[in-house]
């Protein structure tokens, strides 16, 4: 066990919170620590070193997987810590707080968090979206407000209370009398109506399809995406205050305008990015043999025998696995067979790599590092093959084929004109801060203005647009504000051989091969609970980083004696011992070896939320949370009981 002392042991320096922030009063009667000045003689060079006050950029470092790689600022390491202590419904509300998607990005996000999380070093990362899908399991999605800190300026709690609301009452609030129109109901879309419904705005999303969801519902192949997770998630949304008008495309300039001339106060779009952004073969005519990878996907436009597929990405792999998996037409003349050609080589294509190893599973061939030339026909104008050249090597072949699918980068159509800004690679122009457009009234946001990236960063656009609109709509500025502190973990609250443990389990397998349960919902479709807690143990837990106090006399045993190298002397004069959190374990060596007892665990604390106000000077302000010895499951009426 880690070796940490109390508040009220000697000798050591008091752990510190943040300016104007205020101390966490532990329960178990521990005395409060004074608060220090920043600018002031009581804080020393030693306590400076450290991320306090705690800032967006200290949270980066600190907590990658939420901060730096999370667009929603989901809490991954305390979804961990709850799947690991066998809590699935405090696991549920953390993931679902700050994220009305939060059972397709689980599925099918492609997890920026697991990127980011720092045991990547340690052999792989967490398998953040596997914990994220069993969290969000556990019941059919809903808006609750979660006993945690608020920890995200997108959980639900920040964004009702930007107008004096909790969760609970918002969507039964009344309505402002404004009204908003979005065009598109993508992942974006969907997400600008959740939080224009937190803040008292009624909302119409216009869209082409039939259905809402947009490629989540429309596109993403049903052999690696539960469909049924964003349908359900799209219905949780409509049934606040947000309506949907299906098969009611909007296009033309002079449509947005009578829009905001008569029925509506502001306009988001979110049409997401679905025109090619170049034609593959410019010199050559159209053939009725070449089609686009969205008609194949969103359109079912049949292939037939032999299939190449040139692009990049997701598109062109699932493509490539669809003309695989779907019934050939009577007239295919040959072995079914398909080829994926990519631009870039194997190593450095934007695919994923369990992507990459679906689409071997599935037949595909991959050719990779080749782009193509020209598409050959017969004497009677029949497609017969595809001429590729290879990116580096100068040489070119002919691949056979029967129907060949162009995947190129996605692009927003122009059916708004030219008064609508884009820039120079073809996206919706928008200021980067308020997603506002060219045109006064209209936002947007997701794929449209900044290409497809994932799930989580098209639903935090939408969400980041409503609170937009409703600053212009209230005539108010919106920002985030937040509270922090640092608390000390005694020894019941710390396990030193958890590093150990951590980095010995394996990784669950998340082969995107696996087939997608038909109801994310059921308890049939949840993984085994033990995988689960073998992969939450993987978590090393970054909000909890060693400690350094004025006890610290430099003897350089912790330097020395850390079996990751994660200490370190700074190299000015001062040379004090410093901590690099991305290499740090936390396996507690360091408080162990310490002579004087002068390094401790502590654990980060902090709140992130919404305000409105005109004020343009940072503000910190005193947190509302509380720590608590035990976390007892709070009444979420209506939920099932927990089932693990």
């Amino acid at each position: 066990m880690v070796r940490s002392r109390r508040w009220e042991d000697a000798p050591r320096a008091t752990p510190v919170t943040s300016p104007g922030v205020g101390s966490l009063k532990e329960e178990r009667g521990a005395r409060t620590p004074q608060v220090p000045e920043l600018n002031g003689s009581k804080l020393t060079d030693q306590v400076k070193r450290y991320p306090l006050p705690l800032a967006p950029t200290a949270l980066s470092a600190l907590v990658p997987c939420s901060h730096n790689g999370c667009p929603l600022g989901v809490d991954a390491p305390a979804i961990a810590s709850a799947l690991l202590a066998g809590d699935h419904p405090r696991a549920f509300l953390l993931a679902r707080g700050p994220n009305p998607f939060a059972s397709a990005c689980g599925h099918g996000c492609h997890a920026p968090c697991e990127t980011a999380c720092n045991r990547r070093a340690f052999g792989a990362p967490v398998a953040i979206a596997a914990l994220e899908a069993y969290a969000s399991g556990f019941s059919t999605p809903q808006t609750l407000a979660s006993p945690e800190p608020c920890t995200s300026a997108h959980d639900a709690r920040s964004v009702a209370g930007l107008v004096g609301e909790t969760p609970d009452t918002a969507f039964r609030a009344a309505r402002s009398g404004k009204r908003v129109a979005i065009i598109g109901a993508g992942a974006a879309g969907m997400g600008c109506a959740h939080d224009l419904a937190l803040l008292g705005h009624e909302s119409t999303i216009f869209d082409e399809a039939s259905e809402p969801g947009g490629v989540l519902t429309g596109a993403i192949p049903s052999f690696r995406f539960p469909v049924a997770s964003a349908r359900a998630e799209c219905a949780s949304i409509l049934s606040t205050h947000a309506q949907l008008a299906s098969n009611a495309p909007v296009t033309g300039i002079e449509t947005l305008r009578a829009m905001l001339a008569t029925e509506f106060d502001a306009i988001f779009l979110a049409i997401g990015a679905s025109a090619p952004a170049d034609t593959m073969f410019p010199g050559q005519p159209p053939h009725p043999r070449v089609v686009d990878a969205i008609s194949v996907l969103a359109k079912h436009v049949p292939l037939s025998g032999r299939v190449v597929v040139i692009g990049d990405g997701d598109l062109a792999l699932d493509a490539a696995r669809v003309a695989l998996r779907r019934p050939r037409s009577e007239e295919a003349r040959s072995v079914a067979i398909a080829h994926a050609v990519l631009p870039e080589s194997l190593e450095q294509t934007s695919a994923q790599p369990e992507a990459l190893a679906s689409a071997l599973q599935d037949g595909v061939i991959l050719h990779g590092g080749w782009q193509p030339r020209r598409y050959l026909v017969d004497e009677q104008g029949a497609l017969t093959g595809v001429e590729i050249a290879h990116a580096t090597e100068g040489v070119t072949k002919v691949l056979a084929c029967d129907s060949l699918v162009t995947a190129s980068t996605r692009i927003p159509g122009r059916q708004f004109g030219s008064e609508l800004k884009h820039d120079e690679r073809g996206f919706i122009a928008v200021d980067p801060l308020t997603l506002q457009t060219s045109l006064r009234g209209v936002w947007a946001g997701g794929a449209c203005a900044f290409g497809h990236r994932t799930i989580a960063h098209a639903v935090a656009d939408g969400k980041r647009a409503a609170w937009q609109i409703h600053a212009a709509l209230t005539k108010s500025v919106v920002r985030t504000v937040m509270s922090s502190a640092w608390v000390e973990l005694g020894d019941e609250e710390w396990d030193g051989e958890r590093a150990a443990r951590a980095i010995a389990a394996r990784r669950v397998d998340n082969a995107a091969s696996t087939a997608p349960p038909a109801d994310p919902f059921s308890s049939s479709a949840l993984r085994d609970v033990q995988e689960i807690v073998r992969e939450a143990s993987r978590c090393f837990d970054c909000t909890v980083l060693p400690v350094i106090s004025d006890a610290c006399t430099k003897c350089g045993k912790c330097v020395s004696g850390c079996p990751e190298k994660a200490l370190s002397f700074s190299s000015d004069e001062m040379r004090i011992v410093v901590v690099d959190s991305a290499q740090c374990t936390r396996c507690g060596v360091c408080v162990e070896m310490c002579p004087p007892g002068a390094i401790a665990m502590a654990r980060a604390i902090w709140e992130e939320r919404l305000v409105a106000g005109l004020a343009t000077t940072p503000e910190r302000r005193a947190p509302v949370i509380r720590r608590a010895p035990s976390y007892t499951p709070p009444d979420i009426g209506g939920l099932p009981a927990v089932r693990i």
